[in-house]
């Protein structure tokens, strides 16, 4: 579907969103990767024991809500009963009222992969009502590491090499072939 391109998402990139689904018709919302491979489905791994993965697996559906306000994210946690929610047009799954865009999506396959499942779905509708401000991890993971660079020579036990290379590992997972995570390789070879 041309229109993930439309709102920039790139190829097996990881974006952070709020999967909204219901539990016995109450909906239920909590943070979630998601990526594409094709711009035709949408991809997220799940580990088991979630509810979000228990309603996924019994309803096959599910609404990807684009939000941009971190304080959604901590009440998907935390506090859920401030969410406010509407009903989907295509899908039988719940939508935050205050997304910039929604993606409706119904399940294709899912696959049982050690402590987590895998699940491909169809994206049925995208919406959007506001500009989109994609989160990907990437950047702040970056921009993080580099103020600890400046850190090593002040902490140098702490094990904030460690962590630098835990943040590399992560920023090639979430936005393989970037200017970050060529900017974190050049970091991590500055310090070897």
């Amino acid at each position: 579907m041309k229109r993930l391109k439309e709102i920039g998402m790139k190829k097996n990139w990881i974006y952070e969103v709020i999967v909204s689904t219901f539990y016995a018709r109450t909906p239920h919302a909590a943070p979630m990767g998601i990526w594409s491979e094709d711009f035709d489905t949408l991809n997220m791994a799940i580990y088991k024991d979630s509810k979000t993965l228990e309603n996924i697996i019994k309803e096959k559906e599910f609404t990807a809500n684009f939000v941009d306000d971190i304080t959604i994210f901590y009440e998907s946690l935390f506090n859920k009963g401030k969410i406010a929610f509407k009903q989907s047009k295509q899908i039988n799954a719940p939508v935050i009222k205050d997304s910039s865009a929604i993606i409706e999506c119904k399940v294709k396959h899912i696959a049982k992969k050690e402590n987590k499942f895998h699940i491909r779905a169809e994206i049925v509708d995208i919406r959007i009502w506001d500009k989109i401000k994609l989160i990907n991890r990437a950047e702040s993971l970056v921009l993080e590491s580099l103020i600890m660079v400046t850190r090593l020579p002040h902490f140098p036990d702490r094990g904030l090499d460690e962590i630098l290379k835990e943040n590399f590992r992560v920023v090639g997972k979430v936005a393989p072939d970037s200017t970050y995570e060529h900017i974190m390789e050049n970091v991590m070879n500055l310090l070897i």
